[in-house]
This record gives structure tokens, C-alpha cells and sequence, in this order.
């Protein structure tokens, strides 16, 4: 008799603890913020989609737009590999004309004018799904570097 108690006791107890093991990750998992394929909703709006798409394409255009003002010289000295970047971005600077430094105020203020327009659409339950997907991405990528690094040996 005592040789069937044992036995059948150890396999309770390892039921009960494999099953206070489960349930403590379905409440951790639960705490955690939804990422990638299991996200249950989408976080946008197909309006608020189609306003990012837009400001994107504004962006683009307004970067063009810039670009084709520069002149040969102001091209060559962004390219220059000889020149340390953070002079090659002094010198560009100081090369700008009063049109292209216009350009590159309106272009930061519409830029502005958008991101606003944009955080107006955004419900609070939106703004914070954003922020715990920031969150994740910037704690994914500090791993990610972190693990590039951890196993580099100097030879």
C-alpha cells in the first residue's frame, strides 16, 4: 500500500505545480504588453493609416524639394570622405543660402503642423498601445546591440 501512495502523491503534487506554473505565465503574458501576430485589434484607424501615408509622401516631397536646390559644391562637401561628418555638416551649414535655410524652417514647421494634426486623431488607448510598442522596440534593440557585443573578443 505505501508503494502505491508514494508514487501517486508525487504525480499529484507535479500536477499541481505544472499547473500553478501555467497559470502564472498566462497572468505574467497577460501584463505584458501585445506585440506582432498577437495583437487582437489594430492599433490604427484606416483614416489615421492614410494620414501617415500622406504626411510620409509630404516628407519625401519636401526632402526633394530641398535636394534640388543644392548646388555641386554643397553635394561634394556632404560626400566627402576625407572630412570628418561632424565638419562636413559644419561646412554644409555654413554654405546654406537664406532660400534653403527658408526651405528647411517651413519644411520643420509642417512637419510639425502634421505630427500635431496626427496626435489630435490619437485616442488615449491608442497613445498607449504606441508607447509600450516604443517601449518593447527600444528594449528589443538594446538586447539586439548588447548581444552583438557580449561574445566580440580582441584577438
Amino acid at each position: 500500500m505505501k508503494t502505491i501512495i508514494k508514487p501517486a502523491i508525487t504525480i499529484l503534487l507535479g500536477i499541481v505545480f505544472s499547473g500553478s506554473i501555467v497559470i502564472a505565465q498566462e497572468q505574467i503574458q497577460s501584463d505584458q504588453p501585445i506585440q506582432g501576430t498577437q495583437m487582437k485589434k489594430p492599433v490604427l484607424t484606416k483614416e489615421q493609416k492614410a494620414m501617415l501615408k500622406n504626411d510620409l509622401q509630404k516628407r519625401k516631397e519636401l526632402r526633394e524639394a530641398f535636394k534640388s536646390t543644392l548646388t555641386q559644391e554643397q553635394e561634394n562637401m556632404l560626400t566627402d570622405p576625407r572630412v570628418m561628418p561632424s565638419d562636413r555638416i559644419k561646412a554644409f551649414r555654413a554654405s546654406l543660402t537664406d532660400q534653403q535655410v527658408n526651405m528647411i524652417k517651413t519644411r520643420q514647421q509642417e512637419i510639425k503642423v502634421m505630427k500635431d494634426e496626427f496626435r489630435s486623431t490619437l485616442t488615449a488607448d491608442q497613445k498607449m498601445q504606441l508607447r509600450k510598442m516604443a517601449v518593447s522596440r527600444v528594449t528589443m534593440n538594446r538586447a539586439l546591440f548588447r548581444h552583438d557585443f557580449t561574445n566580440f573578443r580582441f584577438i
